[in-house]
């Protein structure tokens, strides 16, 4: 929600690229809503621009495999950056909000054409072949980064920004670029250099 804020506040100054990053490549039989998740879940739900978490408590399965959702980002992401944005925001609802299974294959379909996506081009993609392998190569470049979870924002190839940054953050970064053309001094500990 806030990098959705921050690309509409400064337009064609910002280039936003989404990249896979996976929780659990693969299926992972212990993930379960824990204590540890409602208390993200908590947290989370408390910050300004952070979107809608409601707490877990779904029939469905919790989801213990983050694959059939990266598969099928990347088929929406073909489509087109509208396409793929829709997709992205009503999966983040299936799962945060809705408490539905993204791990299930037929939920993220579902999503897909809740999305509006050309179902017949989706499926193509999917059955295509090359997605798995393209969202493992995207998760394997933001593990070379360091990056171990999500949300994180490389800048410039030069910085991570790690977890709920305040879209205040994201400004005083974006405004030193713009202005001197380099990433804003930083104290130790923040904006870590990429290797």
């Amino acid at each position: 929600m806030r990098l959705k804020k921050i690309k509409e506040e400064y337009g064609d100054k910002v280039d936003i690229q989404y990249r896979v990053f996976m929780l659990r490549p693969e299926p992972d039989p212990t993930a379960v809503f824990n204590d540890y998740r409602r208390n993200h879940w908590t947290n989370a739900n408390s910050q300004p621009d952070s979107g809608d978490f409601t707490l877990w408590e779904s029939e469905e399965e919790f989801p213990n495999c983050s694959m059939p959702s990266a598969e099928a980002g990347l088929a929406a992401r073909f489509q087109g950056p509208e396409e793929w944005e829709k997709f992205h925001d009503n999966l983040l609802a299936a799962f945060f909000t809705e408490n539905r299974n993204i791990s299930d294959t037929g939920v993220v379909s579902d999503v897909a054409e809740e999305s509006g996506l050309d179902m017949d081009r989706y499926r193509d993609a999917l059955e295509s072949g090359g997605l798995r392998e393209k969202a493992v190569k995207e998760y394997m470049e933001a593990t070379n980064l360091g990056i171990t979870g999500i949300p994180s924002v490389v800048v410039n190839d030069k910085a991570v920004m790690v977890g709920a940054v305040p879209a205040e953050q994201y400004r005083y970064v974006i405004d030193s670029i713009l202005e001197t053309g380099d990433l804003p001094g930083r104290p130790p500990g923040e904006l870590p250099v990429a290797e």
